[in-house]
């Protein structure tokens, strides 16, 4: 079964992290891919630019508003994503444990196929990020 592993957390917070802080989060980040890689879960994964890079697009009845920023007000923000192809959401929380949680938060929630995508070889979708 395909899950987004969303992740969470405050931009003040990670540009004020010291390098080595820095360098602790990334290895997590690292064991993480390393190990779905290793055991053939890795699908894919995207780190999203600052929220100051952001647009937001809405319908109005006469066209449509482009706005600076994302839609919702928050002190913690969307960073980026993975997915993974895990067997039970257990497997996939499990997985989840590698990253580093307390920066932040994950939230994991399958991923429904659509119509002719086949994400069950994730093998194909693999991008050597090393």
């Amino acid at each position: 079964m395909l899950f987004s592993v969303l992740i969470y957390a405050s931009e003040d917070i990670m540009d004020a992290v010291s390098p080595e802080e820095h360098a602790e989060i990334m290895s997590h980040h690292r064991a993480f891919h390393e190990h779905t890689k290793t055991s053939r879960t890795f699908a894919a994964a995207t780190k999203l630019m600052s929220t100051g890079t952001a647009v937001t697009v809405n319908k109005e009845s006469d066209g449509y508003l482009v706005t600076d920023g994302p839609f919702a007000e928050t002190k913690e923000q969307f960073m980026g994503f993975y997915l993974i192809d895990c067997p039970s959401l257990e497997e996939a929380i499990d997985t989840v444990k590698l990253l580093p949680l307390e920066y932040g938060r994950v939230e994991v929630r399958p991923v429904e196929y659509f119509e002719g995508a086949d994400f069950k070889n994730g093998e194909r979708m693999v991008i050597d990020a090393s």
